[in-house]
């Protein structure tokens, strides 16, 4: 009788111990995600924040402090993004500056093409030809580098990773 009921309290603990576990995981992929998602979000806000100054209808000083206060906003993103995934995982980390640098000199030029022309009309707003060009394939590879923080695959180590991003080209 002692040793059923060991085995009934000890399977109950294992069952409550086991689902404990799970449930923190799961919780821990799902902030992961959110996270990720949000530093993606970044990536496409960078890209289009050319095309925002661009399409100003005016230089009229609320108009100039809304767009400057979106700039300082997404620096500050960019900012908290950067340090999350530094401390998540420094191969992730090394993808996400690799995809900034990649866009920089576009997003540079572009945002100072944008701020010394001049404010644009309704008929203005196909832009034609203006902006950073097509960048998806920055979004593109952080989002194919992102498949590996979750499920087996987060268990590679990051000398192994960082060997597999180079060989897909997530990395230089």
């Amino acid at each position: 009788m002692i040793t059923i009921l060991a085995l009934v309290l000890g399977s109950s603990v294992v069952a409550g111990a086991l689902g404990h576990i799970l449930t923190g995981l799961r919780a821990g992929a799902t902030v992961r995600r959110d996270r990720y998602a949000a530093a993606v979000k970044v990536l496409v806000a960078r890209i289009e924040y050319p095309y925002r100054i661009r399409r100003r209808t005016s230089d009229d000083p609320e108009v100039l402090s809304t767009l400057a206060i979106t700039g300082h906003d997404l620096q500050e993103t960019l900012a908290e993004s950067r340090a999350w995934i530094a401390t998540e995982s420094k191969v992730l980390s090394e993808v996400f500056d690799n995809c900034l640098t990649n866009l920089d000199a576009a997003f540079k030029q572009a945002c100072s093409d944008a701020w010394n022309a001049t404010p644009v009309t309704a008929a203005d707003m196909n832009l034609r030809g203006f902006g950073v060009g097509n960048q998806q394939h920055i979004v593109t590879t952080m989002e194919r580098a992102l498949g590996y923080r979750f499920g087996l695959r987060r268990l590679i180590p990051a000398f192994v990773l960082r060997r597999i991003f180079r060989r897909l080209q997530l990395l230089p």
